[in-house]
């Protein structure tokens, strides 16, 4: 079995024992070290890393297992090592670290909100490591979704605020303020499709105090609220900002700082989506720049998604900082997630994007219309026939148009390439003196010939031209 060693400065942290892959010796053994730094590697006696998931400045994230579960439960190991802390700094660690575990084991009995398994300390020579063990969740952030993905529709960011406002209502109740929603602290559990509202924020506040910064200072550049950014108090107000710019990134697949314009002072993110108006109102009173401008609840934004109403706006706001790279707090090797449903575009789509059906039965239809507008401009008039045949040929005429419309919408490049291709056809067909061959027939029967070469030429070129397409881009 291997066991990876959770020393920040091991240099071999990965370690193989042979020994506990045979009988029950992997429950009963008593302890298991490093053979490079010496580290022990059960911590608590209990739980067993597998391998690392995020490293930061002051510490980690592992996915471990627990040995005393019948099927070795995953699990969620965060390390918090303040090396280099003087004798006080290393107290007030000690008391947050405590108090931090207690708020998360009350917060964790939310069902969107990962359980605190346990938190422990150990000690390994001349230094200490303080431990978080949670539960694990096994899916995808909503960070990952947009890089694999891009930008998800409005339906489904309303379904996700939708999910979540009611667990931040739940933290603002229990006193607690999460002061780093960011997609990345977001997750969606493969299983069901549940969103989950992780790191709070522990390792981090406990690092913070100990550089003698506020505790108040912890939040992703771009996400955080003016006052955090001031280091003021905060608010949960202060969590719906950071929440709102979340769903902006969600939404345009935009960092924050390409959402915000400096010059003006102002989020500007109209230029890159249309947002239904009651949805455009929320967002803009979440980024209010003062906390008391904000909603007061998270309940109250999730009121105002439910009925259409309007909010006195005042979108002047502090600009961001520039968004600062951050690994994502917990993932897993996962399939690739369902790709999310994207917002319809109303821009015509280029000839080779359309659908294969759509380009057949256009085809088809404008050789037809091509055709019958080729007869009517070159033919003599008297070879049409009589009046009621003139009238026949113009229904059919209308027809085509108003069937080749409702087909393929309102394609101009469509309309424009088969057209050009139609009369093509024709072009050929008088150059190469194939009309005699249709001499014999009746002339309606002619008219058919012919509409029915110029569409199935241009179905061939166009198929002939999509084959290249898809080849030229599958070699880029």
């Amino acid at each position: 079995m291997d066991i990876y060693c959770t020393r920040p400065n091991c240099i071999k942290p990965l370690n193989s024992f042979a020994d506990l892959d045979s009988g029950n010796t992997i429950k009963t053994v008593t302890q298991k070290f490093c053979t490079t730094c010496g580290m022990p590697l059960l911590l608590g006696g209990r739980y067993i890393v597998e391998k690392p998931i995020a490293r930061g400045g002051f510490g980690a994230t592992f996915l471990a297992r627990d040995r005393y579960t019948p099927a070795m439960k995953r699990c969620v190991v965060k390390l918090l090592q303040p090396v280099g802390f003087t004798s006080a700094q290393m107290v007030i660690a000690k008391q947050m670290f405590e108090r931090e575990a207690t708020v998360l084991e009350d917060l964790g009995t939310h069902p969107q909100i990962p359980d605190l398994l346990a938190y422990f300390e150990v000690q390994a020579g001349q230094d200490e490591f303080f431990y978080l063990v949670q539960e694990f969740v096994d899916g995808f952030t909503l960070g990952q979704i947009v890089e694999q993905h891009g930008a998800i529709a409005e339906a489904d960011v309303l379904e996700i605020m939708q999910s979540l406002l009611p667990v931040l209502t739940f933290i603002h109740q229990k006193g607690s303020i999460h002061r780093d929603i960011k997609p990345a602290n977001i997750m969606v559990r493969k299983s069901d499709q549940a969103y989950f509202l992780l790191d709070f924020g522990a390792v981090k506040q406990v690092a913070g105090v100990a550089q003698g910064q506020k505790s108040t200072g912890i939040f992703t550049p771009g996400y955080g609220a003016p006052e955090q950014m001031r280091g003021d108090t905060v608010f949960p107000a202060t969590d719906l900002y950071a929440f709102a710019v979340t769903c902006l990134f969600l939404l345009t697949g935009k960092e924050p700082e390409e959402l915000f314009d400096v010059n003006y002072n102002r989020w500007t993110w109209d230029r890159l989506i249309k947002l239904s108006p009651n949805l455009n109102n929320v967002l803009h009173k979440m980024l209010e720049a003062a906390p008391s401008d904000r909603f007061n609840s998270a309940a109250d934004v999730l009121q105002a998604l439910h009925q259409k109403s309007s909010f006195h706006l005042n979108t002047i706001v502090q600009p961001p900082a520039p968004v600062a790279t951050s690994a994502p707090p917990q993932a897993a090797a996962i399939a690739p997630p369902p790709k999310p449903v994207a917002a319809r575009s109303n821009k015509t789509p280029w000839l080779l994007s359309a659908p294969i059906s759509n380009q057949f039965i256009a085809a088809f239809l404008i050789g037809v219309e091509a055709m019958l507008l080729w007869q009517v401009s070159t033919v003599s008039i008297t070879l049409i026939g009589t009046p009621a045949n003139l009238i026949t040929l113009a229904a059919v005429m209308l027809g085509v148009v108003i069937l080749r419309i409702s087909t393929i919408l309102d394609n101009k490049d469509l309309f424009v390439f088969v057209n050009l291709f139609s009369f093509a056809t024709v072009f050929g067909i008088q150059f190469f003196k194939i009309i005699p061959l249709f001499q014999q027939l009746p002339q309606w029967i002619e008219i058919l010939a012919l509409c029915g070469v110029g569409g199935f030429a241009a179905i061939a070129i166009m198929a002939t031209f999509r084959l290249i397409f898809k080849l030229l881009y599958s070699l880029l």
